[in-house]
């Protein structure tokens, strides 16, 4: 009556304590998908749950130039493609990805199982509570803050004030609070809109339907801080 079967990755068992009498079958992990630049958005899977969309995540990652060996957070990460697409960059450096919705935690886990990418670590939570215990990032995307942004860019900063920070939003109102916190604490800000359409079959012809217009806000520290 006291024998039961857990489930899990090596990581999650290192956390645990088992019995002497343990058997262990181990499976070798699904070889990382290769890094490509862009992954189209139907490779991912996504459920209810928002995505940025491939334009956008190539932005993102070229706003925030990420370098192997670099330490990431994504904030609100929804479904996880853009943390997906940042552990690929890292080299295998970690990527913390921040999410409070539970199915955006399950859809997240599944994306880095499919994509094979081990150095992704999902954070379930709401951002300023579950990041004062993340290690201190080199760069921060912020994709959905739930009215806490400048609280998150407070605590990204105190982590290290050289940090590297990119936001996007949808609503004028988000920009501007977003340009208000990034030059209060006082980094350069650069303000970008992505405005793209994409083709749709109609018939036998063509047309092209338009995605939301979707502002990114980034924040570097010119001179950086002693």
């Amino acid at each position: 009556d006291s024998e039961y079967i857990s489930i899990g990755t090596a990581e999650e068992f290192a956390m645990r304590s088992f019995a002497p009498l343990t058997v262990m079958l181990a499976e070798a992990a699904p070889q990382p998908y290769p890094f490509v630049s862009g992954i189209e958005d139907g490779e991912f899977t996504r459920g209810d749950v928002p995505m940025s969309k491939q334009e956008v995540r190539e932005a993102v990652r070229a706003r925030l130039a990420i370098r192997r060996g670099e330490t990431v957070w994504d904030i609100g990460a929804g479904t996880g493609s853009v943390s997906v697409e940042l552990a690929m960059a890292t080299g295998g450096s970690p990527v913390y990805a921040v999410e409070r919705a539970e199915e955006g935690v399950k859809v997240i886990r599944a994306n880095k199982e499919k994509f094979g990418v081990w150095n992704l670590h999902v954070v379930p939570g709401m951002a300023e509570d579950v990041i004062r215990d993340l290690p201190a990032p080199d760069a921060v995307f912020i994709g959905g803050s739930r009215g806490q942004l400048d609280g998150i860019i407070e605590q990204v900063i105190w982590k290290n004030p050289n940090a590297r920070i990119c936001i996007s939003a949808i609503l004028l109102e988000t920009m501007s609070e977003a340009v208000e916190a990034l030059a209060g604490h006082g980094l350069d800000v650069h303000v970008s809109q992505i405005a793209c359409a994409n083709s749709k079959v109609v018939g036998k012809k063509h047309m092209m339907i338009g995605n939301n217009p979707i502002f990114l806000i980034s924040g570097v520290r010119k001179t950086p801080a002693e």
